[in-house]
């Protein structure tokens, strides 16, 4: 048989003959097997071709090679690491023993840093495309021990001689191992102490460790933070993650540094200041605008951190940039999570308005005020977006009572909670009729049919507070009744503190005469 080379800059192999071939001399011993897994190694190869060198039985051979000397190890991993390129081969690399075999080599004190960097790219492959450590078994498909795994992968971030070239795919390895194992990321931060190895290299000269590593700590704040605010204090530290936030090019480190900004602590108060001073809340009412949606709902989180419900004046300053209109925005058109969160966010702002409201002394002119400049119907004063934060005149009722209506639990609570701010103690008739206009409180009723025991009894506070309105149990009672009923009538086994809220409801509805008629027009029952 004449086996012709090819040069891999004049042509790809594509012919299946070609490649058996190449299988034949790899079987047949080990000085062919030299020459040949050369050959692979140098050839170019796209994945069809890739997938039939595993297919045909190019793996095994390749990993009985790694018992052998120094440039049978070599030859071998450049070739595995060609290969794990496609998915397939991925799993005959696990299925064949390999992943133990390439681990052992990577992580001994033996090993040439030629023969790390090799394994680090073969268990980055293993881990990429969100494959995460399904390939992290034995040839019996019983799962690694990932602890120490993890542990070493952090351990090379932080050795003298660990150049560029095993960091990078070590850390990248890591990412993929922790991303879809939250258990994981916890043992890797208890364990390992990741947050204080991985925040240092964020100041890495190599873009993508920095970018790798900003992920990982996005991924560790969620279990540990305080470490982290302690390093963003250092001397250039917060620029460099609003740099991370200012990064329009890479989603998912723009993910990354509002979700990590999110987790940091609020009540660090003047991490909040610095990073305002900086530019910080600009970037992040950026990527409200313009980003990708799971930034965007990292940054709406991010968000709260921004402002204080006990303080007013940060309130302000976000009102003033513009971020209402944003909110209003989310609550029609963004994902499930940007709409609970900008829901959230506008109820802590309409918290604030009952503070702000002034309402008009009556003058010998009254009349002709009041024909001039309306009174907002919820607060009895002039309101408007800027100055009292009023969720009415920023438009945002339609689409907060709109989430009610879509069977969405995590929307509809966070919903409830804002449309209650506007039934105030002092005067509920007036946010009542509000909420009777725009027919929301029906959409509240039906809550108690479909909702989970924890949302029906936000429904259930609300249409407290509604039904102190004589008019409004006039109107729903008949319906109301039917309903609650149902709830505290509800077997021992249910939850005794819905019922107890479902009773106390039912009670207000007994005060009033079921014989009275409706004060208000509308829809009929």
């Amino acid at each position: 048989m004449v086996l012709t080379y090819y040069n891999p800059l004049d042509t790809l192999v594509t012919s299946k003959l070609i490649i058996t071939s190449y299988l034949f001399f790899i079987f047949t011993g080990p000085d062919s097997r030299i020459s040949m897994t050369k050959a692979i190694v140098n050839l170019e190869l796209k994945d069809p071709n890739l997938k039939l060198l595993g297919k045909e039985g190019a793996i095994p051979p390749l990993l009985e090679m790694l018992s052998g000397n120094i440039e049978s190890k070599d030859l071998s991993l450049s070739a595995l690491v060609k290969l794990a390129g496609s998915h397939a081969n991925k799993g005959i690399i696990a299925a064949s023993g390999g992943v133990p075999l390439i681990i052992d080599l990577m992580f001994s004190p033996q090993s040439r840093t030629l023969i790390i960097i090799k394994c680090s790219e073969i268990i980055e492959k293993l881990s990429s495309d969100g494959d995460g450590i399904d390939f992290f078994v034995d040839g019996e498909g019983k799962q690694l021990e990932l602890d120490s795994i993890i542990a070493n992968l952090l351990a090379l971030q932080q050795t003298s001689n660990s150049g560029h070239n095993i960091r990078k795919p070590a850390l990248s390895a890591l990412l993929g191992i922790c991303k879809f194992e939250t258990g994981l990321v916890k043992k890797a931060i208890l364990a390992a102490n990741g947050v204080s190895l991985i925040l240092p290299l964020l100041d890495d000269s190599d873009s993508e460790i920095r970018e790798t590593s900003i992920i990982l700590l996005f991924l560790f704040s969620q279990h540990e933070p305080e470490g982290v605010v302690e390093y963003l204090f250092r001397p250039r530290r917060l620029e460099a993650l609003i740099g991370f936030l200012e990064n329009e090019e890479n989603a998912n480190v723009q993910i990354a540094a509002a979700g990590l900004l999110a987790n940091l602590p609020k009540s660090e108060r003047e991490l909040t200041m610095k990073l305002i001073e900086l530019g910080g809340l600009d970037a992040i009412i950026s990527i409200l605008k313009t980003g990708k949606m799971e930034a965007k709902e990292n940054a709406l989180t991010a968000l709260f951190r921004f402002t204080d419900p006990t303080n007013i004046e940060s309130q302000r300053d976000l009102v003033k940039r513009g971020i209402y209109p944003l909110l209003v925005d989310f609550l029609n058109t963004g994902s499930v999570t940007a709409k609970a969160r900008a829901a959230a966010f506008i109820g802590d702002l309409s918290m604030s308005t009952p503070k702000l409201t002034v309402v008009p002394k009556p003058t010998g002119c009254w009349l002709f005020r009041s024909s001039r400049v309306p009174l907002c119907s919820a607060h009895g004063s002039v309101c408007s977006v800027n100055t009292t934060f009023c969720l009415l005149e920023a438009k945002a009722l339609p689409g907060l009572i709109k989430l009610l209506h879509g069977e969405v639990h995590a929307t509809a609570c966070e919903a409830i909670q804002t449309l209650s701010t506007l039934v105030l103690e002092d005067f509920p008739q007036r946010g009542a009729r509000v909420l009777h206009e725009y027919n929301a409180i029906r959409s509240i009723m039906d809550i108690l049919n479909w909702g989970t025991d924890s949302l029906k009894a936000e429904a259930l506070g609300l249409l407290e507070k509604v039904f102190v309105s004589k008019e409004m149990v006039e109107y729903y009672g008949t319906t109301a009744r039917s309903r609650l009923i149902g709830l505290t009538g509800m077997n021992i086994y249910g939850d005794g503190h819905l019922r107890r809220k479902a009773a106390k409801v039912l009670s207000l509805l007994e005060r009033y005469s079921k014989s009275s008629s409706s004060a208000i027009s509308g829809v009929p029952e």
